[in-house]
């Protein structure tokens, strides 16, 4: 740590200090660009690199399960519990009229919730709407679900569906869809970006946060960020979708693709917007006539 340029070290008094403006980069409840948080993940993949190497083989899996990562949930958490303290005061208003009509009282569906951190932040600003989180993993929505009820909050529901699976009766039932950072992941993204579309309300919106990058690897040649976005996609993104037979998408499947797949399922008016507390991720607008 003192090689590294983090902790100062007083070699006539043989003390260590680390200095106050340190102190947040290691906290594993840090921003995106913490040590600590990114620290955690290079732990997580170091036990699976067998499991991802095997994939290479000709005879090898497919992917890697879900399952093999215990912790990723926990490690997402905490890079959510930072990154949505933003959520109402920075991203929100990008959304022309969204604050109001949350205030005034809509039906809001968070898929692919994770802990549901998003939805908890929402719903706890916006006592008059109505707000649902799903997700494929019991225990991410136990954790929410218990979470909702330490908070006191009634218009919130957790409940456990496959994105490309969802409730039937949920056609046209949502003013407004956010999923964020779930894309990618999915063994079938078109066909969970249908079921987002068939749950939306004629004239309701859709927000899908996803990386920022481009779909030709050439274009991310200049990001500095690549490299690690490609690594996590190969440790984790890629690797659980092709796992279950699906598309691989990747953490950097690009926005080119990202718009072409939101338009062939129907959605309008697709705007490609930038998020000022998150410089790696991007944010897709759109519209359901």
């Amino acid at each position: 740590m003192v090689t590294a340029r983090i902790v100062d070290y007083d070699k006539e008094q043989k003390t260590y200090f680390l200095p106050k403006h340190r102190v947040g980069v290691l906290l594993p409840d840090g921003a995106m660009g913490s040590m600590g948080n990114w620290s955690d993940f290079v732990r997580q993949s170091a036990m699976v690199t067998n499991d991802v190497a095997d994939c290479f083989k000709n005879d090898g899996p497919k992917g890697v399960p879900y399952s093999a990562y215990p912790d990723f949930h926990g490690w997402m958490g905490n890079i959510k519990e930072h990154e949505h303290k933003s959520l109402v005061s920075r991203f929100l208003p990008t959304i022309p009229g969204l604050g109001e009509a949350l205030e005034s009282g809509i039906k809001v569906l968070d898929a692919g919730c994770g802990r549901g951190i998003a939805t908890l932040t929402l719903a706890q600003h916006f006592p008059k709407s109505t707000f649902i989180g799903t997700d494929l993993s019991d225990e991410v929505i136990q954790w929410a679900s218990e979470e909702s009820n330490k908070r006191g909050l009634a218009n919130v529901t957790f409940q456990v569906h496959d994105l490309v699976k969802m409730p039937a009766d949920w056609l046209d039932s949502f003013d407004y869809v956010l999923v964020w950072d779930v894309i990618h992941d999915q063994a079938d993204p078109e066909t969970a970006l249908r079921e987002i579309f068939r749950m939306v309300k004629p004239g309701g919106r859709f927000s899908m946060v996803d990386i920022k990058g481009h779909s030709e690897l050439a274009d991310n040649m200049g990001n500095p960020a690549a490299p690690l976005l490609y690594g996590v996609s190969l440790f984790h993104c890629m690797t659980v979708s092709l796992y279950f037979g699906g598309k691989g998408l990747g953490t950097l499947w690009g926005q080119e693709l990202a718009a072409q797949m939101l338009h062939e399922a129907g959605f309008t008016d697709i705007k490609a917007l930038d998020i000022p507390h998150s410089p790696v991720e991007i944010h897709f607008l759109c519209n359901k006539p």
